[in-house]
């Protein structure tokens, strides 16, 4: 007989939720112990909010011998910025701290924060063609002045990640702050429900493998210098976007695919909208409270 096993607490800064669906009560929980340490270790290894994170020293020193998550994540974070035309940009931790988001998300209004930049182009896969990324020896070296933040990216990999440990049961879940990978079925023998949350319950997303993220204006939001702002930062810009969109939510066949086009969808609102083909579906709300279905319709029901 099948049976859930739930764990619930917080990883990466947000809440999680993990559960395994299982004939074997004991294994199940083993296996949620292993992925509740992985996630721990991943956000050892790329927090920019720990000090004594390897992505801390490396943005502090310019140059270290990475350990194998954080140089993962640097390498997926130049693939990400390549493939989103460089929209999700991982050098907008300056911007971010500018406006006051630095050991923690800003409480009140940040009276002190200062103006900002356009980002400018980067040539990141150059990091690569020089040397400054040496697979080898798992060294990185930044250019100067540049620092990372990872959080996009890193949350999605170590969605992943974790999820590797509950493999090889019935069904498995990752809820990570709202970003799920779901693969089998649930504990009833289903397949998996995942509810997408616009401020209220606007749709779902079903069937077996799902990998669904959000991006959002609405979290992750304070006010800087008396007006309101948030963390998703268009890099041409260097200010909080503006496109319209308040939520997108995306199901893609992988986590960091999900991840990558919602925030492209939030980002840059209906320019990004030719990137939802047959592999993606996406349901947005725009500021006036209008909810649109982008993608196939197949495995998705919208109740707005």
């Amino acid at each position: 007989m099948l049976t859930e096993r739930t764990w619930t607490g917080r990883a990466l800064g947000t809440g999680v939720k993990l559960q395994v669906v299982t004939d074997d009560v004991r294994a199940g929980d083993d296996a949620l112990l292993r992925a509740v340490k992985d996630l721990e270790e991943t956000e050892q290894a790329l927090s920019r909010f720990r000090e004594d994170s390897d992505l801390s020293i490396l943005n502090r020193e310019g140059t270290t011998l990475a350990g194998w998550r954080l140089f993962e994540a640097v390498e997926a974070s130049i693939r990400a910025y390549e493939w989103s035309g460089g929209i999700v940009d991982p050098r907008v931790i300056q911007a971010l701290e500018n406006l006051g988001y630095r050991k923690s998300l800003p409480r009140g209004d940040v009276r002190d924060a200062v103006s900002i930049e356009p980002l400018g182009p980067a040539d990141m896969r150059n990091w690569v063609d020089t040397g400054e990324l040496d697979a080898g020896e798992r060294r990185i070296s930044l250019p100067e002045s540049v620092r990372l933040d990872l959080a996009g990216v890193g949350k999605a990999l170590g969605i992943g990640w974790a999820a590797r440990h509950l493999a090889g049961h019935a069904g498995l879940l990752v809820d990570v702050g709202g970003d799920v990978m779901a693969i089998g079925c649930d504990g009833r023998g289903e397949p998996w429900r995942i509810a997408v949350y616009h401020g209220g319950i606007v749709g779902e997303f079903t069937g077996s493998p799902l990998a669904v993220a959000t991006s959002t204006t609405m979290r992750r939001a304070w006010k800087a210098a008396g007006r309101n702002v948030h963390h998703l930062i268009d890099p041409r810009t260097g200010e909080p976007s503006r496109s319209g969109l308040l939520y997108a939510t995306v199901a893609a066949p992988t986590i960091l695919e999900s991840d990558l086009i919602a925030k492209m969808l939030v980002i840059k609102g209906k320019e990004a909208t030719h990137r939802i083909d047959g592999r993606y579906q996406a349901i947005v709300t725009s500021e006036s409270g209008e909810t649109r279905m982008l993608g196939p319709r197949e495995n998705l029901g919208v109740t707005a």
